[in-house]
């Protein structure tokens, strides 16, 4: 009898499942059929899937690039520092972008799939937005420093010998660094926003589930478990 119970309890639950699945599919199948996600999450999933290998690249290149530039800045020797300095804020420019949105991304792939957001189109407009420009930041960190190359000048002594290049600053280096800490803000600003929009549409136990932990069933376990 006992045994004829949990079978009829499992057939049960299997049966809420199903009903559940049916209704998410019957009320996103208009959103699929318009924008090909079913819903925001769904969007998270697929385009963290498609993008995160990109995402994770450019990370690393602007990772080293920026690691390589600020131990140039204070160990060179030779070299315009000015440039360097911009190389290095648009490195770390490169580098804030695509973590910020591959967390993000992780982030969103994680709640709930009747998670209420905004447009799939506005996110992914913002996202390549972001991708390109990073793009583009860590293309012109590099052409800085291949500038900052090509002015190194080498003075040529009495005995017609080149002499060793000495180091310039023809570039005020501040702006660089108003770069940099303006590009963290706006990427403080986006997280700050991103949560903020998710926790007023979803309420505040969206946000008490996600500092506390969801609390979940747990199906397996000892079948003939008694507690003391």
């Amino acid at each position: 009898m006992e045994e004829e119970i949990k079978a009829c309890r499992a057939m049960l639950k299997t049966l809420e499942k199903d009903v559940d699945a049916i209704s998410f599919y019957s009320l996103t199948q208009a959103t699929a059929n318009r924008t090909g996600y079913r819903g925001f999450v769904d969007w998270a999933e697929k385009t963290s899937q498609t993008h995160e290998h990109l995402l994770v690249t450019l990370a690393q290149v602007a990772f080293v690039g920026a690691g390589l530039t600020y131990g140039a800045i204070f160990g060179s020797s030779r070299g315009d520092i000015g440039l360097m300095c911009y190389a290095f804020a648009l490195f770390d420019c490169g580098f804030i972008v695509p973590t910020v949105a591959l967390a993000l991304l992780k982030w969103a792939s994680q709640r709930p799939k009747n998670t209420v957001f905004a447009s799939p189109q506005f996110w992914t407009l913002l996202l390549n937005v972001s991708l390109y420009g990073s793009v583009a930041a860590i293309s012109v960190a590099i052409c800085l420093l291949n500038i900052s190359l090509l002015n190194l000048h080498f003075s040529v002594g009495q005995n017609g010998q080149l002499s060793n290049a000495t180091v310039e600053l023809n570039f005020d280096p501040t702006p660089a660094g108003t770069l940099a800490l303006g590009c963290f803000g706006l990427a403080a600003l986006v997280i700050i926003v991103s949560g903020l929009s998710h926790y007023v549409a979803n309420g505040c136990d969206a946000m008490i589930k996600d500092f506390v932990g969801r609390r979940e069933c747990c199906d397996g376990g000892l079948k003939d478990y008694v507690p003391v």
